[in-house]
């Protein structure tokens, strides 16, 4: 398998001063507090990480995801509900079910997709989806793998709900390759945007723009999501960066064969 440092999230427990803030005992726990916390916050720390450019890349990236008339779809780690919206608006005919550990930000999610009777949503645990297999036509997880204690066994599950042929996509932060545009990044979140969210959204509390910069220290850049992508047994894969690769998408096909085929 592809190397990913599952265990980083404990030293991220340190590194962020989550253990300052929050006092559960597993890093599932941990992260599920920080969103609830997050929740009202969340839509307004997204548009001053993305100078505004979320929605726009929300469209894209949801245009890219290979979808028949009627498809069912997850949207896994759905938090407030940006990619259900998207894919509920833009095809109507197809079921989405948004889930999320967080009952928070589900609220805000529900609030923003008032009118939209084609997305169903539900608290769960994005290890152990609460499907059967092959439920879904697709499976999405946006800015979500790197929450989980366990990145490869969130793909495995999402695999394991996705009928075979069917397609699994995940957005997230990558590593853009322009040495100047990549310091000019690494300057903005590592040591503008924490003081930003210091002083306009986080007084007193946990400060959200520490974990996003941290976090991605530990996680995959666009070449190590390719070969987790196909060590699992993914098929058709294809990548795509959006503003000069600072975020990345991958989408690929659960395969039709059986045995042998990376599903665990």
């Amino acid at each position: 398998m592809a190397a990913h440092d599952n265990e980083a999230k404990l030293r991220l427990i340190r590194d962020v001063g989550f253990d300052r803030h929050f006092k559960p005992g597993t890093w599932a726990e941990y992260n599920r507090q920080f969103f609830d916390g997050l929740a009202k916050k969340y839509d307004a720390t997204n548009a001053l990480h993305s100078f505004g450019t979320k929605p726009a890349i929300d469209r894209a990236a949801c245009a890219r995801i290979p979808l028949l008339p009627g498809a069912r779809v997850l949207d896994v780690c759905a938090g407030s509900g940006d990619i259900s919206i998207e894919i509920a608006r833009t095809h109507p005919d197809a079921r989405i079910v948004a889930v999320d550990a967080s009952a928070p930000m589900l609220e805000v999610a529900r609030r923003k997709a008032a009118g939209l009777a084609n997305i169903e949503f539900m608290t769960g645990d994005a290890l152990r989806l609460p499907f059967g297999d092959a439920a879904f036509d697709a499976a999405v997880i946006s800015f979500g793998l790197r929450n989980l204690s366990d990145l490869q066994a969130g793909l495995r599950e999402m695999m394991r709900v996705v009928r075979p042929g069917g397609h699994i996509s995940n957005i997230d932060q990558g590593k853009p390759p322009n040495p100047l545009f990549r310091a000019l990044y690494h300057a903005y979140f590592h040591h503008i945007a924490p003081v930003i969210g210091k002083l306009v959204f986080h007084r007193g509390e946990f400060n959200s723009f520490r974990y996003l910069p941290e976090s991605n220290r530990y996680f995959p850049d666009q070449a190590g999501m390719a070969a987790i992508f196909r060590e699992l047994g993914l098929e058709d894969y294809r990548a795509y960066d959006y503003w000069l690769g600072a975020v990345a998408q991958q989408v690929a096909r659960v395969p039709v064969r059986g045995a042998g085929s990376g599903r665990a």
